[in-house]
């Protein structure tokens, strides 16, 4: 029965195709009044049972063996044989009222629209910080019950049937957006001794991670949210560390931002994927909680391993920097301790005649001056430690660091 009914719809398909294309594709005699109605809001899709007109002989036939022309009862009785000999009831709705088709189609796709996701906007300098488009729900109509009401209508001659719809809800609300507005971590690093060029090279890398979103599961570089550290790019010549010793290079205090922004991401919980220390122990944090860059090898990355965005706020002060992390609220507190396990002892300076006066331009002949101190050999661990609102606490190492000595110089007056 299944196969003959396949075979009858497709003779019908074609059949109707035929007919569409001639002006007389429904007979004069169709009712004025809807047999039915599919309603779904303010839209209305009405159905008219009608006759189709045969192209020919054969295919009037088959009309007749579906008692196209007959009263809908007839029909129904009909659906009902033909569902009790194992027809999907849609299959069987359609054999008997085969103009349904397009009425359904067409309601379908004028009803059918995907579900749309809530959307955030941050803008860090501004308050409100944060700006949420609410989500809207989408619609997806189900045939199935569709046909099972259409029959259900046609059995006990109703006029109007509501179109049967699932709602799609949408993966994100703005409910679940509005709870990754709290602030979870914060942390700043003073840059108060600094000279104006490395200043500028500070405030400048933290003004290029200022605004950052990083989407759930999406990583994070901050060599590629700050860019290159060219003249070209903004950045100026400073002290930087070159094989254990400070000298001038374009771009040096980039790293203070980069220790900045690994403080505020380790107190916020996320993962980090990639950090390195320096050579010399940093006199803006404690050891083992520094965060090395360059642009070639070594750059901080990390990981947004929560249930929703995260968003940074960053700063500068004449005196300080921060970065702030945004995010769904932990079930924690985090706190970052340094362990210094071995200290050596501090090398003594080198020692270089003043030919140029740079440093003894008001000295008499031989006398010194004091220009970079030194710094021993140090070894130090890092951890981080989780506190609970029960009173719990959890202390994980993070890394094993060490720090190689560095001399001091001294300036003699020639």
């Amino acid at each position: 029965m299944g196969a003959k009914l396949t075979n009858s719809l497709i003779a019908l398909a074609m059949a109707l195709l035929v007919a569409a294309c001639c002006a007389g594709a429904v007979t004069a005699t169709a009712a004025p009044i809807p047999t039915l109605t599919l309603v779904f809001g303010d839209n209305k899709y009405e159905y008219y049972d009608a006759l189709p007109e045969a192209p020919d002989f054969t295919v009037a036939e088959d009309f007749q063996m579906r008692k196209l022309g007959a009263p809908i009862s007839e029909r129904v009785k009909l659906i009902d044989t033909l569902v009790s000999g194992g027809s999907e009831r849609k299959d069987a709705v359609l054999y008997c009222f085969p103009m349904l088709a397009p009425i359904v189609k067409k309601a379908v796709r004028e009803t059918d629209c995907p579900p749309t996701d809530a959307e955030i906007r941050f803008y860090p300098d501004r308050r409100p910080m944060f700006e949420i488009k609410r989500s809207a729900p989408g619609y997806a109509v189900n045939e199935e019950r569709v046909y099972a009401d259409i029959y259900f209508a046609l059995s006990r001659g109703l006029k109007r049937v509501a179109l049967a719809v699932d709602i799609l809800p949408p993966e994100v609300t703005a409910e679940q957006l509005s709870e990754c507005t709290h602030k979870v971590a914060a942390f700043s690093t003073s840059y108060a001794s600094s000279t104006p060029e490395r200043k500028h090279n500070v405030a400048l890398a933290m003004s290029r991670l200022n605004g950052a979103a990083v989407q759930k599961g999406e990583t994070f570089s901050f060599n590629n949210a700050v860019g290159k550290r060219t003249e070209a790019n903004g950045f100026k010549p400073a002290k930087i560390i070159v094989d254990g010793k400070y000298t001038e290079g374009i771009g040096g205090g980039v790293c203070q931002a980069s220790t900045t922004l690994y403080n505020a991401v380790l107190r916020a919980g996320l993962e980090i994927t990639q950090v390195s220390r320096h050579s010399l122990v940093p006199t803006y944090i404690e050891p083992s909680f520094d965060a090395m860059v360059n642009g070639s090898w070594s750059d901080l990355r990390f990981r947004n391993n929560g249930d929703g965005p995260i968003f940074i706020r960053t700063w500068s002060s004449d005196t300080e920097v921060g970065a702030e992390i945004y995010s769904a609220p932990l079930p924690y507190t985090i706190e970052c301790r340094s362990e210094t396990l071995r200290v050596g002892e501090v090398p003594a300076p080198e020692e270089f005649i003043d030919t140029e006066r740079k440093y003894t331009a008001t000295l008499p002949s031989g006398e010194r001056v004091k220009v970079s101190g030194g710094a021993p050999e140090l070894e130090s661990r890092g951890y981080i430690v989780k506190r609970y609102p029960d009173g719990r606490c959890e202390e994980t190492l993070i890394r094993t660091d060490e720090y190689a000595e560095a001399r001091g110089s001294v300036a003699i007056a020639p």
